[in-house]
């Protein structure tokens, strides 16, 4: 793999971080596990969700998560790590910890589609200090942190959206095309959080939305790595409080903006409540 090069209007390139190095070769591994999957499907089966409801969940989950965690207890001895397999709540966070989300998509992973990812964030003083978001089947990893931005793979070969794009969820991709009647923005369906947000960092697309939505939400782990990395690019991703998620306590979240830059028209409108219907 090769390192992308920052444009003028980037973070300056790093060397990779910390967390990066130190997850190199176990997310090496980790794709390896994915290809072997791939050529030898396991059964899926299904799993109480944090949110509630069910989800589905594979050996492959299983493995990766296995992968991760010995590998971060290795080299941040002390430091708990809160992987989302085997959970049945979302936990209290506490200060200084290790997010993991082994397979971020696995629904759309199973379907055959690209849209999945590991994501990995180091918490520290409750605020997100470094991430690094695989997207396997791209050949992309990011490293983030505060001002720092480290990509290996061709960003190239990415999809490029359309300069009035925003990403969403399948399922939210007419509810958002419905809030932006004549803006000329437009609603394209991407499954996985970590994956639109990282999309936006690498600049792939100018914002990415998670309509808040009952019952539904991010977890602690979805999202603070690729929020990381669209803040070192220069952008922000904001819940529906207008916090900064780069900068603040990994929390269960309603909705979520992200945006590389100001855009020409007011997206935050996507992270308003629906109105009541006229009785």
């Amino acid at each position: 793999m090769t390192a992308r090069r920052a444009s003028p209007s980037e973070p300056r390139a790093a060397a990779d971080l910390g967390l990066g190095r130190a997850l190199r070769p176990a997310l090496d591994t980790c794709r390896q596990d994915i290809a072997r999957f791939y050529a030898a499907p396991a059964p899926a089966r299904d799993k109480a969700s944090v949110h509630g409801g069910r989800e589905v969940v594979t050996e492959l989950d299983l493995t990766l998560q296995d992968r991760l965690t010995t590998e971060l207890s290795r080299a941040f001895p002390g430091i708990p790590v809160i992987a989302e397999e085997g959970l049945a709540e979302i936990p209290q966070l506490p200060d200084e910890c290790l997010l993991v989300d082994p397979l971020d998509g696995t629904a759309p992973f199973l379907a055959g589609s690209s849209d999945y990812a590991i994501a990995v964030c180091l918490v520290r003083d409750g605020i997100p200090a470094e991430g690094v978001i695989d997207l396997p089947a791209h050949d992309i990893r990011v490293s983030a942190a505060p001002g720092r931005l480290h990509v290996t793979g061709d960003v190239t070969r990415l999809p490029h959206h359309g300069p009035r794009t925003v990403l969403t969820s399948p399922g939210h991709a007419a509810a958002v095309q419905a809030r932006l009647p004549g803006s000329g923005w437009s609603a394209h369906p991407v499954a996985t959080a970590s994956v639109k947000i990282t999309f936006v960092a690498l600049g792939r697309a100018p914002a990415a939305v998670y309509l808040p939505r009952p019952g539904r939400g991010a977890a602690p782990w979805d999202y603070p790595a690729a929020a990381l990395a669209v803040a070192a690019a220069g952008g922000t991703v904001r819940d529906t409080a207008g916090s900064d998620l780069a900068r603040t306590r990994p929390v269960r979240l309603d909705g979520w903006l992200a945006l590389l830059r100001p855009p020409d028209a007011d997206l935050s409108a996507l992270l308003r409540p629906p109105a009541a219907p006229h009785l």
